[in-house]
């Protein structure tokens, strides 16, 4: 019986990696249902599938709530892969309906993805169960990582301050973007107050410039004391997340791996040495998210010690307050930790303590952004950046079906965009060139309004084609197929305020080789935005197959990360959008499995 039962699992891991390697093989342009020319390299994956599958089978178990879970998942990220590859072929979804040799294929490549995503998640559910499952931590290391300490936080702060310390140096005085000049211009008054920016953060990173300029007497000096508060905050952050996983009891080994990740990956110093608001959001949501965890996880270390209310308080009210959608992340830890946390503050003073970390900044911080924006003489945002995704599916429709477009509605269309460029700028993977470049500034809400009805009646004509214009713009944040670096600004050239030695301008250089080793094979999984989305979707799925429930607040951020970004005007060179999801991903990871081994999978 048992070697029966060894020859049918052989047969299915055969058969299954010949349909995944099939996957692979199928040239996507080929208008003929066939594979390329199989070569050594084709067959050795076949049959390192086969040996993976046969492991899987036999050595990781999947019950029938775990196969509930893993079964819709894989199919799904097998239909993200699938999509993401039809778009970098074509720019289109026509590998899904030119034909039926087209589906054919489709369907093939979408079951053979499928099949290797889902082998996958049983053996990370494997990882995962058995980490779990570990009595604890080695007590091999340096002290600082293995007992929380002031100390921990100290050291872990100068292990990442030194391993940066090559960026301080080759992008000095620190890297910016157009929009650093944008609103320090706003503060000094050679240009208007303008609320596409969050005016608390034009005001904090400009006033900083500005001391440091008035103290020190350069623009130089100035941006450099903005990089160093800023930089520093953000390895404080950094460190103090280490503090927390130790306290949950990982490895020093792996707290080690955690600080040279920190130090290394070029998300994190090319983040803190670059002057824009995407950078203090990202802290803010890991420092939130960490003590969202400990108060779930640790209570009453979170509750013993009083620094720890007060520094969530502020964590919560920089996430509402340096990007406009922070307040929808405080939102969806109200609402999937909020109730849990209520319950455990049994007496009325820490109910009270509780609405004024996790409750109070939110009403704080979106008043206050709400009353900088309504000041006299403050520019509102552009009404656009809410119309992205609709302009972009417009711009398509025109490009691809100008000739049914109606005199009513190209004139309705005009009244907020230039219609005569519109198929002409239409970019695919960029929403600016129409939504900002072609804007009508003087569109009304009703124009608006009526643009809106016309987007939906032409959407509702071509639902494929506004699907296509949609995943064009951001498939890469589901697909980690696509390589996407999340640093992409540095002080290329002098400009009116700074100024740099053409030494310095051949070190940046050198420093950009050395970082784009990560973005390599393996080594770009570190930096791989769409990969951080799949671990996150599956981390959440395995929490649900073992019942370990308290973690909703912290993940629901990261996902309403994801679905914002989705949803955004960009993913091409815009990876700081997906900071937040690099950020906290390896604390996520910590506590999910601490809160599985502390109560054995249980609710």
């Amino acid at each position: 019986m048992e070697n029966t039962a060894a020859v049918k699992r052989w047969g299915a891991a055969a058969g299954l990696a010949w349909l995944s390697s099939l996957a692979f093989s199928l040239d996507v342009l080929d208008p003929v249902a066939r594979a390329k020319e199989q070569t050594v390299e084709g067959v050795a994956l076949t049959v390192l599938l086969a040996v993976f599958y046969h492991w899987a089978m036999e050595k990781t178990p999947a019950d029938s709530r775990q196969q509930r879970r893993m079964l819709p998942l894989a199919a799904l990220l097998g239909l993200f892969t699938l999509t993401g590859l039809s778009m970098e072929a074509s720019d289109s979804l026509a590998f899904l309906y030119s034909g039926l040799v087209c589906l054919a294929k489709a369907a093939a490549v979408w079951a053979g993805y499928a099949v290797l995503i889902y082998f996958c998640l049983r053996a990370v559910f494997y990882g995962l169960d058995r980490l779990a499952a570990s009595p604890g931590r080695s007590r091999k290391g340096p002290g600082w990582l293995k007992t929380a300490s002031p100390k921990t936080v100290l050291c872990s702060m100068g292990v990442i301050l030194l391993c940066w310390l090559p960026y301080y140096i080759c992008l000095f005085p620190g890297a910016s973007n157009s929009d650093t000049w944008w609103q320090l211009e706003q503060v000094t008054g050679a240009q208007p107050l303008n609320a596409g920016h969050p005016l608390l953060h034009t005001f904090l990173q400009s006033g900083l410039i500005l001391a440091g300029k008035t103290l020190l007497g350069s623009w130089n000096a100035g941006v450099f004391l903005a990089v160093l508060v800023q930089s520093l905050s953000m390895a404080a952050v950094l460190a103090y997340s280490v503090h927390f996983l130790v306290r949950l009891n990982v490895r020093p080994v792996l707290l080690g791996l955690l600080l040279a990740l920190y130090g290394l990956v070029p998300t994190f110093p090319r983040s803190a040495t670059i002057l824009m608001k995407d950078t203090p959001y990202s802290f803010s949501v890991l420092l939130f998210t960490v003590l969202v965890l400990e108060a779930v996880l640790l209570p009453q270390q979170f509750a013993a010690k009083r620094y720890k209310k007060p520094l969530a308080a502020l964590a919560a009210f920089l996430v509402c307050t340096m990007r406009y959608n922070g307040p929808v992340l405080l939102i969806g830890v109200l609402l999937f930790s909020g109730p849990a946390l209520w319950k455990t503050a049994k007496s009325s003073r820490a109910r009270a303590a509780l609405a004024a970390w996790l409750v109070l900044p939110l009403v704080l911080g979106y008043g206050i952004s709400a009353g900088l924006k309504a000041l006299p003489g403050v520019e509102q945002a552009n009404p656009n950046e809410t119309l992205s995704v609709p302009l972009q599916q417009t711009g398509r429709f025109v490009r691809d079906f100008g000739d049914e477009v109606t005199d009513e509605e190209r004139e309705v269309i005009d009244r907020v965009v230039q219609y005569d460029q519109l198929a002409e700028v239409y970019t695919p993977w960029l929403a600016d060139p129409i939504k900002s470049y072609i804007n009508r500034e003087d569109a009304t809400d009703a124009d608006r309004a009526a643009y809106r009805q016309v987007w939906m009646a032409q959407t509702l004509r071509h639902p494929v084609n506004a699907l296509e214009a949609f995943v064009n713009l951001n498939y890469g944040w589901v697909y980690p197929g696509v390589t996407n670096p999340c640093w992409s600004y540095s002080p290329v050239a002098d400009n009116d305020y700074v100024t740099r030695p053409a030494l310095l301008d051949r070190l940046e250089a050198l420093l950009d080789k050395a970082d784009f080793a990560f973005l390599l094979p393996v080594t770009s999984w570190f930096e791989n935005l769409g990969l951080a989305a799949w671990g996150l979707l599956a981390l959440g799925a395995w929490l649900s197959v073992r019942r370990v429930k308290g973690l909703g607040g912290a993940l629901s951020m990261q996902y309403l990360t994801l679905l914002m970004c989705l949803f955004g005007p960009v993913f091409f060179g815009h990876g700081r959008y997906g900071w937040p999801l690099l950020f906290c991903w390896p604390v996520l990871l910590a506590a999910a499995i601490f809160a599985a081994r502390r109560n054995g999978g249980r609710a």
